[in-house]
């Protein structure tokens, strides 16, 4: 009988035995179950995984009786068992019938099971043409292996080794004996090569319940992207009303595709939101553009006025986004983030993903440039779009802007460095002066570095040229203006850091740390108030700031400064080198005032010499699952703490989350350092608690929430709760939410947006979302976890 076995089965059962991925049901991995109780009854392949090409593998049979009708016919009865690689077959009886050699024919009878690593088959008769490898199976059961997925068939045919046809067919991602859903057709077709299912006269059922007919569908069985419905979005808020989304996905090609959402809002109309992502040799992009031709609730809220702010006359809204990163060639780059919205309300209105309305203004960025060893430049273009009047005629934007750097790094024991910028400054506001700058900085740097100590000594000259135009000397503010000026200063620093270590006496394994370090820095004065402020803002004095050469950002305001930088960081180390605890405290020392004019703002008005500012940084893990985090910062400018932030999280396990926050500014320091005209004039310090968890109640439910507090003006600002079901064939998220989205002028109120938000998903068709992570982001202020 093995002699006979090799030759004869190999053919026989080419019907189950060629490559098995041409009519597994090979959904996404997601499909696999987190809950261990839903792969209970799922067919398990448990062998070594064979590799390579199965199909020239040897085959062996076992049979309780053969019967060969000499020549071509030969009949294995009783107990079959064929096995070839990672494939096996069980059948009661195999018959073999070549007299035809243009039309061989296998007949497999009685109890048939199929079994690869991907699928498990059952039927009772089969057949097959050994020429082509068509087959039929009557009737048909299917599982997939090590996941979820199954059905039924009447008939089963396998075309072409690709094509797996299922007549009055079936598929249900459910576990056996779980018919929550699933989807039937009269013809269903899986096609291997381009992972998708095709489905004719579909019916989905809930239960027993047919809820929804379509005389076609076709659903991804695979990784590779389909074009196709996605899952949509229910959701309903206090405002807006009614909000049904379904979006339509694209495939356009492997590195082209786009999202179409049909968007109804009760009370405005329909919106289209538009979304087109490519990929090609030199980069990545996405083009997004919304469109909401008739906003009703919008028009009539403009006609009245409402709440008093401030609507344009646009009555057609939309959203244009382009993000474009690009490497032309191994030096060009060109690089472009631009948003813009038909008017000042639309991301209070219209939320999306794109952009902000907390900032105040949208941006539109471009930029190309070219990088050498030495040397590299960068034009770039930036344009705001601000969302009020005020801002509108404050801030100022680049166009053009040209940087050029020159790096040199073969001096010896020197590094010298050139940096340049050209910018030209316009701004909306009518009575605001206008500029070009233009600055050069050239700078040596010299470093003696070992494993526990640095000493770096730089020294530089910063020269920069001003033309200002449209200067108009009755404003206060403006009437020290020059049209022309020209500033030089000097700078020297160093800065040195030492790295003592030792092991920790009083906790076995441990070690610490203790880096001190000292950093000088000298600036000369200039008075400065015949220059306009264009792109300067105070930068925060966290710890690392402490250390920076200035407090400002940008190039028009460079304080004069003869200070000393110190401060000292401990870190706790364990055996395994993990960092189980840091503690950083420092102060900034001034030996002559800093200030930048005879007209300096009142932080600067406020300063003397001595200690300005003080900071502290921590972290610390209290375990593998606790961990805790804050930071301080006292300025005797103020004479009080001006900024201060604390965080303690637990997360025992990726689905467990508790997290405690705590955030506080001064509302005189956030009057001086916030340019934004419409923010100032804080009357309360910025004080705010919050909590955010995420907790399983049991396998199938999840609760998400969250809550800030303002506990100044003893009000929420945000808030949500959301529950999550989810077992081993659907899911649904119920969440509600409350955020402040707008100040009342007529009532003198906060303005609070209620939502509620209702989705639902079917497992294994397409990419199971990540839930949690999507209802913990739900609010206005989304999670950011400690523990990074």
């Amino acid at each position: 009988m093995k002699n006979l076995t090799p030759s004869l089965i190999a053919i026989a059962v080419t019907l189950f035995l060629y490559n098995s991925s041409s009519y597994a049901l090979d959904l996404p991995k997601t499909v696999v179950s987190n809950n261990p109780q839903c792969l209970i009854d799922v067919p398990k392949f448990d062998r070594p995984l064979v590799n390579g090409d199965i199909d020239t593998l040897p085959v062996n049979a076992e049979a309780n009786q053969l019967e060969a009708i000499y020549p071509n016919i030969a009949i294995y009865k009783g107990e079959v068992l064929i096995e070839q690689g990672n494939r096996t077959v069980q059948a009661d009886k195999v018959t073999i019938d070549t007299q035809d050699s243009n039309n061989r024919i296998v007949t497999l009878e009685g109890d048939i099971t199929y079994q690869d690593n991907l699928i498990k088959m059952k039927g009772d008769k089969a057949s097959m043409n050994l020429n082509n490898n068509d087959a039929d199976m009557i009737p048909s059961e299917y599982h997939l292996v090590n996941r979820l997925g199954r059905g039924n068939a009447d008939k089963m045919q396998l075309e072409k080794n690709r094509y797996v046809i299922l007549k009055k067919g079936s598929f249900t991602s459910c576990p056996i004996n779980d018919s929550t859903w699933d989807i039937k057709g009269t013809t269903v077709i899986h096609d291997n090569e381009e992972q998708f299912l095709e489905v004719w006269n579909a019916v989905f059922s809930i239960g027993k319940v047919p809820v929804l007919y379509s005389p076609y569908l076709q659903l991804p069985t695979g990784n590779k992207r389909r074009s196709g419905l996605l899952m949509p979005n229910f959701g309903y808020d206090s405002i807006d009303g009614i909000d049904f989304s379904i979006p339509v996905y694209w495939n356009i090609a492997p590195n082209y595709d786009a999202t179409f959402t049909p968007r109804v809002l009760e009370k405005r109309g329909l919106q289209l939101q538009t979304e087109f992502r490519y990929l090609n040799e030199i980069g990545l992009g996405t083009l997004a553009f919304d469109w909401l031709q008739h906003d009703t609730k919008y028009n009539e809220d403009r006609d009245n006025r409402f709440n008093g702010n401030n609507y344009d006359d646009n009555r057609h809204r939309w959203l244009f986004h382009w993000k474009n990163d690009e490497l032309i060639n191994y030096n060009w780059r060109f690089y472009a983030d631009t948003t813009r919205v038909s008017d000042n309300q639309y991301l209070t209105n219209l939320s999306s993903k794109y952009a902000s309305q907390t900032a105040g203004y949208l941006t539109q960025y471009y930029k190309i440039a070219y990088n050498d060893e030495n040397w590299d430049i960068m034009l770039g273009y930036r344009h705001f779009q601000p969302f009020h009047s005020e801002l509108k005629n404050s801030l100022y934007q680049t166009q053009p802007q040209l940087d050029m750097n020159y790096y040199n790094n073969d001096l010896g024991p020197f590094k010298f460095r050139v940096f340049s910028q050209v910018s030209r400054f316009l701004t909306s506001g009518k009575s605001k002066p206008k500029a070009w700058r233009a600055h050069f900085e050239p700078t040596l740097n010299y470093t003696l570095s070992n494993s526990w100590s640095l000493l770096t000594t730089e020294t530089g000259i910063m020269a920069t040229h001003y033309n200002q135009d449209n200067i108009n000397k009755n404003i206060e503010q403006y009437k020290y203006l020059d049209k022309k000026v020209n500033r030089f200063l000097p700078k020297f620093s160093i800065d040195g850091k030492v790295i003592f270590e030792r092991d920790v006496p009083f906790i076995n394994g441990y070690t610490q740390t203790l880096e001190p370090r000292v950093k000088y820095i000298y600036i000369p004065y200039r008075n400065q108030s015949n220059i306009s402020d264009y792109d300067s803002t105070i930068l925060q004095s966290d710890y690392i700031g402490l250390f920076r050469d200035q407090p400002y950002s940008g190039l028009d305001r460079i304080a004069s400064t003869n200070k000393i930088s110190t401060g000292v960081t401990t870190r706790f180390y364990d055996n395994n080198k993990v960092e189980k605890f840091n503690l950083s405290i420092g102060q900034i020392t001034y030996f002559t005032k800093s200030k930048t004019s005879e007209h300096n703002n009142d932080l600067d008005e406020n300063s003397d010499t001595g200690s300005i500012t003080w900071a502290s940084d921590n972290f610390w893990r209290i375990s593998n699952d606790i961990i805790f985090r804050s930071g301080v910062q006292y300025d005797t400018r103020i004479d009080t703490i001006s900024l201060a932030n604390a965080i303690f999280e637990y997360r025992p396990t990726g689905d467990k989350l508790i997290q405690l926050s705590y955030r506080y500014a001064n509302r005189n320091y956030i009057d001086t350092v916030d340019k934004n005209p419409f923010y100032r004039g804080y009357r309360q310090d910025i004080s705010q608690a919050g909590m955010m968890t995420a907790w399983p109640l049991s396998q199938t439910f999840n609760a998400v929430g969250s809550y800030y507090y303002d506990v100044k003006l003893e009000q929420t600002t945000d808030g949500s709760i959301g529950l999550n079901y989810s077992d081993c064939c659907w899911g649904t998220t119920v969440q509600y939410g409350r955020k402040l989205t707008d100040w009342d002028n007529t009532s003198r109120k906060s303005k609070y947006e209620n939502k509620l938000s209702i989705n639902f998903e079917l497992k294994g068709l397409g990419s199971n979302r990540d839930t949690k992570a999507k209802m913990l982001n739900f609010g206005k202020l989304p999670y950011n976890t400690a523990f990074e």
